[in-house]
Parts: C-alpha cells; structure tokens; sequence
C-alpha cells in the first residue's frame, strides 16, 4: 500500500512531513541550503522524497512558522538570513493520547528532564493570580515547581497551581505526594470534564531566583507563558512556564491526536 500524500505515519513514528522538514532544517543549519538561497521546488522536493505536494507544502510551511524561510506570493520559498530568525524554537503542544488524555508537550517527559526532584507545596492566590484567574484573593491552591533542562542545556521553570477544592473533588489526587499535569488531565476526564485550554504570554525581566533557575544573567529577558485550563469557567489547572527570552520564540502546533 502506498504511502505517498500522507501526512501522518500511523504507527506513531515521525510524519512524512516532518521527514521533508527535518531534511531541509539540516540543510540550512549546516549551511548547505545559504542564507538568501531558493528552495529546490516543490514539485523536486516531491519527487526526491516520494511524497505528495500537499506533504512538501506543509512541511515549508512549517520552516516557514519557525521562521527558517520566507516566502513571496508567486515565487518559491527562499532562506532567511540566520540573524532573522532565532537560535532556540520551543514547541508547545496538547496531544491526545490513545486513552483520549491530554499530554502536555513541557510536562510529560520527551525533550524536557528534571534537574531536581519536584516540590510540592500549598499556597493561596495573591491579587495577581487572583485577577487572572478570576477567582477570590486568597483562594487555596497545591503548586508544584520543576526545573526541567533539555540535552542542550537550556532551563525552563515549570511552576502548577491546582485550586484545592478541584483536587478534593477529584478522586484521588489530594493523596498524592506530587500532582502532574497529566495526572490532573485524566483525572479531570475520568470525571466528565471537558477542558477548554488558553494560553497567555508576557516577557518580563527576571527575579533574582528565576535569573539562577534558568541560569540567564538577571539583565535577560524572560518569556512567561500561562497556560490556564477551565471547565465551564472555573480553573482546573494552571501551568506557568519561564524560560529565557534572548534569540527564543514559541511555535504552537495544535494536535488532535496522538
């Protein structure tokens, strides 16, 4: 049975349209595909990887949300200079697992690792929190802090708050030791909940903690991405991530499967 046009291998190995992206990405980091250079066609980029135009066109398009190539209405796609685009994309994504629960790309292993073991602690929402969650000050929250670092090295600081009435409400999850995200997604499933998923970003400069966390020079900007979770309005979890901000940007990529 032939393959070719498909999009997505259905065996749970990379995508036919991330082969055709990862190919050209290699080429332009090593500097085989230069700065200002033409892509090949898309109709060559078919024939040499044995995939349908649709494929080859989701794939530039996609160099072309991570900002790697540019291109211009009636005219192929071309590579942008290597000071237009930045050195670290962080990809964030919800997939849906087999089981039908959500699986957050930052908090459920995959590139990111733990340096140090989670802390788990309770807390209550300050003005702040309190305004963006549309909740009263004070409202009684579990968090949890996790300081994650991928093989290049770089730091992101996971920090989750959990209303402490959805964790009583939830069978099970106030007796863990630890909460996970993923835990707090099935868990939220099991009970009938359907999550409507918001993300929220800011750059901000960072406290002296945050600066030693993700080891950056306090000087830095740091990009602070809310995640924010609801059922019917009311928050069920809330992940905030910090990460560096110098030469960063985001890609978001929605997923309805796994």
């Amino acid at each position: 049975m032939s393959t070719k046009g498909a999009t997505e291998s259905t065996d749970g190995r990379v995508s036919l349209t991330e082969k055709v992206a990862n190919d050209l990405r290699a080429q332009i980091s090593s500097g085989r595909l230069a700065p200002a250079s033409v892509l090949p066609s898309e109709g060559e980029l078919a024939r040499v990887h044995e995939v349908s135009l649709v494929t080859v066109r989701r794939a530039i398009a996609q160099l072309r949300s991570e900002g790697l190539v540019q291109t211009i209405k009636g005219q192929r796609a071309f590579v942008r200079r290597s000071g237009d685009w930045p050195s670290h994309t962080h990809p964030r994504t919800i997939t849906v697992d087999g089981d039908g629960n959500y699986v957050d790309s930052e908090s459920a292993g995959g590139e990111w690792h733990d340096i140090e073991p989670p802390s788990k602690y309770q807390t209550s929402a300050d003005a702040p929190l309190a305004l963006a969650l549309g909740v009263p000050q004070g409202t009684a929250f579990y968090a949890s802090d996790r300081i994650l670092e991928n093989d290049a090295g770089t730091r992101i600081f996971v920090r989750s708050y959990l209303p402490t009435v959805v964790a009583k409400s939830l069978p099970g999850l106030a007796r863990r030791q630890y909460i996970s995200a993923r835990q707090t997604y099935k868990a939220a499933k099991a009970a009938g909940m359907k999550l409507d998923l918001n993300d929220y970003i800011h750059a901000r400069p960072p406290a002296p903690g945050d600066a030693r966390s993700l080891g950056i020079p306090e000087g830095f900007p740091m990009l602070v991405t809310r995640r924010i979770a609801t059922h019917n309005g009311q928050p069920i979890l809330i992940q905030e991530t910090r990460r560096s901000a110098e030469d960063a940007q985001l890609h978001y990529r929605p997923r309805l499967g796994g």
